[in-house]
């Protein structure tokens, strides 16, 4: 892919259907079940989860499973969708199968290019008992994008950028494909100034990220990504197609916000984008003796720090440079160009400055490019507190010392991000302050014994919730602090209403609720 499509007003022709089409996707529907009637080619793990039970997917792939071959069909639904049909024989299947950090063995990817493309596997998948998997940019450490023996819809192809309008003020809203990559859609807003708080890499899916909520290097100025989000089209399990928002099935559009993976496929958003040409972006980095003062000073200061500035410290694995890699804090100071050098002035003072790579640059600029080692398998935690304390700080030093690959990084919420209600979007938690985010870097081989003592730590921390970004080993009681009570609540009550099959089901999607 080279980049988005891109369109303006007046040009555009949605590659999207509307309600209008309804009757046509229910006849496809019944056409792939005619014909696929009694097809069960799915192996017991994946059989579909009863209401209420327990998670199957913890997000480690069965490679030990042979691939199920599925060839009843086929021909149907190559010839019903416009987009590719991938199975183990064709051509692209090896670059479609995989994931950033896990290998699948998908009996079917089809790279949907439209809504009815969606609609189409979603019933080709139900007509053979298939499990469902849906893949944007791929990213997600839990490999989400893939699965062994089902279906993939790879969204890739929606990836066009159009401006819907402009205004109020200098902010434009933008229709923005979930299969784009936000490094791509950062470069075509930067044309015209405008910026979007969407992550910080650029080779992530905007409908992977916008699933989760989008914690981004403007976080503290606007917001998480998914508080500019106007609109969404949505397609549920049951291939209709859904524009929502506010007024036009406002439940389901809170529940998109924060929550989309178990929901349905999202095709596209309506964002809201700041006019924000250029920001101060770079690190300061700290001799590895004062990461203690540093970490302290810093989360001091970002407990009081103005919106403009986001911030992170990163720690960097023991086992590098002898334990004497450098500390980093990076910032981003977003906001009116005067004063963005004194909102920067109490970071520097934390310690001994050894490099100042802080200037002025293009908003696209500041999204990382990001590839994976050969054989690493990253294992990634991360916990939500509502304040800092010197505690908090003493057992990540120490863990430090005891997991020689584990890096870590913290990062300041607040700002934008916090004044927007908790129960606002399925996202929950506006209380937190900071984010511990770690990762044991290397090979499964290489994690050892510290895998044990990595869950352990995260045992001791308790933190007040969890960001679903980022957690590559999913576990019961992550998905609980994704989602507490009220929210949770609230969700299986909507997946009971869009999927009570749990057709998108992982293990930090909330089952259905229970009926009776």
């Amino acid at each position: 892919m080279t980049g988005p499509r891109t369109t303006t007003p007046g040009t555009s022709s949605t590659r999207s259907i509307s309600s209008s089409s309804a009757p046509r996707i229910e006849s496809r529907r019944k056409f792939f079940a005619d014909r696929c009637r009694g097809t069960k080619v799915r192996s017991d793990p994946w059989r579909r989860r009863p209401q209420g039970a327990s998670v199957i997917h913890e997000g480690r792939t069965m490679t030990n499973t042979p691939a199920v071959r599925v060839t009843r069909g086929i021909e149907t639904l190559r010839a019903a969708v416009t987009g590719e049909v991938l199975t183990e024989r064709d051509t692209g299947y090896q670059t479609a199968n995989h994931t950033l950090t896990r290998q699948g063995r998908p009996a079917v990817v089809v790279r949907c290019a439209s809504a009815a493309d969606i609609a189409a596997a979603l019933a080709y998948a139900e007509a053979n008992d298939l499990v469902v998997s849906v893949r944007s940019g791929g990213h997600h450490m839990a490999g989400f994008g893939t699965n062994d023996g089902g279906v993939v819809i790879d969204v890739r192809p929606l990836d066009e950028v159009t401006l819907v309008s402009d205004g109020p003020g200098e902010k434009a809203t933008f229709r923005i494909g979930t299969g784009a990559t936000w490094g791509t859609v950062a470069a075509y807003l930067a044309k015209t100034g405008h910026a979007i708080s969407s992550g910080d890499t650029a080779g992530v899916g905007v409908g992977g990220l916008m699933a989760g909520g989008g914690i981004g290097w403007m976080v503290r100025r606007h917001g998480l990504a998914i508080d500019s989000v106007e609109a969404a089209e949505v397609v549920t399990a049951d291939g209709s197609v859904r524009r929502v928002d506010a007024t036009a099935e406002p439940e389901l559009f809170w529940g998109l916000r924060g929550a989309a993976g178990g929901l349905g496929v999202v095709t596209s958003y309506d964002i809201s984008a700041v006019h924000q040409p250029t920001v101060l972006f770079g690190s300061l980095l700290f001799p590895w003796t004062q990461a203690d003062q540093v970490l302290s000073g810093w989360a001091d200061h970002m407990a009081v720090a103005p919106d403009e500035l986001t911030s992170s410290v990163q720690l960097p694995p023991t086992m590098v440079a002898d334990r004497q890699a450098p500390v980093a804090i990076k910032v981003c100071v977003a906001g009116d160009a005067a004063g963005r050098e004194e909102i920067l002035a109490p970071l520097r003072s934390l310690g001994t400055v050894l490099t100042d790579t802080v200037t002025e640059v293009p908003y696209a600029q500041v999204l990382a490019d990001e590839a994976m080692p050969p054989g690493w398998t990253p294992r990634n935690r991360n916990g939500l507190f509502d304040a800092w304390s010197p505690d908090l700080g003493e057992r990540l030093a120490d863990a430090r010392l005891r997991l020689p690959a584990m890096a870590v990084e913290v990062r300041a919420l607040g700002g934008a991000f916090g004044r927007v209600a908790r129960h606002a979007t399925a996202f929950a938690h506006r209380d937190a302050r900071f984010m511990v985010n770690a990762v044991l870097i290397g090979s499964t081989e290489l994690h050892g014994d510290q895998i044990e003592g990595f869950e352990a730590l995260w045992a001791e921390l308790m933190p007040e919730g969890a960001y679903l970004n980022f957690l590559s080993d999913p576990t019961a009681a992550d998905l609980d602090r994704c989602y507490p009570g009220p929210h949770r609540a609230r969700l299986a009550a909507l997946k009971q209403t869009v999927d009570p099959a749990d057709v998108f089901r992982t293990a930090l999607t909330v089952p259905p609720a229970v009926s009776g």
